[in-house]
């Protein structure tokens, strides 16, 4: 550790051209964020106070790091991430970051009840949020129950027009020549063989996990590593990011062109339906299927009744993933799903295709933030919540 990170260190976080309101900020510590202690485990290794206009700290900030294995094999720290509650565009607020001493008050965090070879629990500020089931039987991995604001379920899981419309999940229609998507006879599965809960703390918790989909007799297809982190937020929303890596391992991979994929998808709760009263909305102001199915955007939002009032649920794609902005199957009837794949389904030419092919060792990364709200898609902000996403307040350190 240095002198300057023993002392402590500055930072200063700029809004940028947004105004920010409980958006999360991440500092690349690059192996010292000056806390001395496995932040996996402990926040009271390390503070982070916010400064006043003299540069005096004031109360403690919940803060929390990520650690990595450098190349060494060494268990560093790689990120140290906080939420800032609110910062007006173009303005810039600092705080002090140092080792040890007063431990920051947390009002819950985010918590993990792993429940080995069968689910991970995630409990926010103490709350029940989702389950990530990977039990064995199960066609694929999928989060259920999903709670919304004021603890109302905002998911629907498996119902009888589509039984393999499992709330909250990730699959693909058309692999090596295999479905995974259905259930249907002769379905490919994803099997999970490890899940691991990789933090938990005042301002995030994250499970990675890892499987292999299979051909209906068990030949590997492709090896899928998958990050889910749930960050603490206000009770009126939930944040959750996907990041979702698919592997060559086992040889060649080819996705076909097809409508019935994820990447990730949503069957959202009965009552958001379109036909109940629900709504469908992209980022360009296009309304329920016949101005957002088989669209581009960078975002789709999709809400309705729930049992607390009004609720919502936002699914965002990220610059860096395949096809952006993507394209969306997205049904009145519920169905929700971010779809890179149905190119010829959606343009209704079939001189387009989505086809795409893997060489074996090669890797296909997205990321995803999901995105739960109360009301509508203006009352959840929805739009600025997108640019938190993709342009975050930055972070620099202060050299005195």
């Amino acid at each position: 550790m240095s002198d300057s990170t023993k002392s402590g260190v500055v930072l200063e976080v700029s809004a940028g051209a947004h105004d920010r309101e409980s958006a999360f900020v991440s500092w690349p510590a690059e192996g010292d964020c000056g806390c001395g202690y496995d932040c996996r485990a402990t926040t009271a290794g390390h503070t982070l106070h916010e400064l006043d206009a003299n540069g005096n700290p004031g109360a403690a900030v919940p803060c929390q790091c990520v650690m990595y294995e450098d190349e060494d094999g060494e268990t560093t720290c790689g990120e140290l991430v906080w939420a800032v509650a609110e910062l007006k565009a173009g303005e810039t607020k600092r705080y002090l970051l140092s080792a040890g001493g007063e431990e920051a008050a947390s009002t819950g965090g985010v918590a993990i009840d792993l429940k080995e070879g069968e689910q991970a629990d995630i409990t926010v500020d103490g709350k029940p949020f989702t389950s990530y089931v990977v039990k064995e039987g199960i066609a694929r991995p999928y989060c259920y129950p999903v709670y919304g604001p004021g603890g109302a379920e905002v998911t629907n899981f498996g119902p009888s027009d589509h039984v393999h419309h499992k709330s909250l999940y990730v699959a693909q229609g058309e692999v090596n020549g295999f479905d995974n998507w259905s259930e249907q006879e002769g379905h490919a599965s994803t099997v999970n063989d490890q899940l691991d809960v990789i933090a938990q703390g005042p301002v995030f918790g994250e499970i990675l996990s890892q499987s292999d989909w299979v051909s209906p007799k068990g030949g590997k297809l492709l090896r899928e590593i998958t990050s889910v982190r749930v960050y603490n937020t206000p009770d009126n929303a939930r944040v959750m990011d996907w990041d979702i890596t698919w592997f060559a391992a086992y040889g060649g991979v080819f996705f076909g062109d097809t409508k019935e994929a994820g990447t990730i998808s949503v069957r959202v709760a009965e009552s958001m339906e379109v036909r109940n009263g629900g709504t469908i909305r992209n980022a360009y102001g296009g309304l329920n299927d016949e101005e957002c199915w088989g669209k581009r955007a960078e975002w789709v939002d999709y809400f309705g009744p729930i049992a607390t009032g009004v609720g919502g649920i936002t699914l965002m794609d990220h610059p860096e993933n395949l096809r952006f902005p993507t394209y969306w199957h997205v049904r009145g009837y519920g169905l929700f799903t971010a779809n890179e794949w149905g190119i010829h389904d959606f343009t209704d030419d079939w001189s387009q295709r989505g086809d795409l092919a893997l060489e074996p060792g090669d890797a296909l990364n997205f990321l995803f933030r999901v995105y739960i709200h109360e009301g509508n898609t203006d009352e959840g902000d929805v739009g600025n919540k997108y640019l938190d996403f993709i342009y975050p307040p930055s972070v620099k350190v202060v050299e005195d």
